[in-house]
């Protein structure tokens, strides 16, 4: 099995924010993370920096480095809601690593934010993608879906015994990923 990670990029060294600079030269990562670019004219901009409501991860895989991008944006924990953004390097598409990181991304915002509701957006005619998160239980809504893309939403149990993408690894498992992730992003 791949060993793989989220390392947030609050806690990202630089060599993590080379990779993720890289990472946007990839046009279908950009599509989907465009809008961590500045915008032209605009003043100094901490890229890095979170903005309010959003998380945002790179997505790393032992061996390899920053496979891609995820992140959690417009959370807003009143409603339980968010909309998650994926994506993952050309190579990588067909190994689990996008499902991984979906996942992953949504156990972080149920855990962090209480998320229930998560919003997925996919071009029309990414089929792979679709199915994906269709595998996770998203659904297509035919409301809100912006000009060329189809809207998927997942809808999660309050009470999350059982639900796969809801089951909690083990404490230790989720402290010692923890500390080895602060520990190698510091050190970068």
């Amino acid at each position: 099995m791949r060993e793989r990670q989220l390392i947030p990029i609050e806690v990202a060294g630089s060599a993590v924010s080379s990779a993720v600079s890289l990472l946007l030269e990839d046009p279908d990562i950009a599509e989907v993370f465009g809008w961590l670019r500045p915008e032209p004219g605009a003043g100094p901009v901490n890229r890095w920096g979170a903005a309010e409501g959003v998380r945002l991860f790179a997505v790393a895989e032992k061996g390899s480095g920053i496979i891609g991008l995820a992140a959690l944006s417009g959370i807003r924990r009143e409603e339980r809601h968010a909309r998650l953004s994926c994506a993952v390097t050309a190579p990588y598409r067909l190994s689990g690593a996008g499902h991984w990181a979906a996942a992953e991304t949504i156990r972080r915002g149920v855990r962090l934010d209480g998320l229930r509701h998560v919003d997925a957006y996919v071009r029309l005619g990414r089929d792979t993608a679709r199915r994906v998160l269709e595998s996770m239980g998203f659904r297509a809504r035919e409301d809100g879906a912006l000009e060329g893309h189809l809207r998927l939403r997942l809808d999660l149990p309050a009470d999350s015994r059982g639900h796969f993408l809801m089951a909690p690894p083990p404490a230790s498992t989720v402290r010692a990923s923890y500390l080895r992730t602060l520990s190698q992003a510091l050190s970068a």
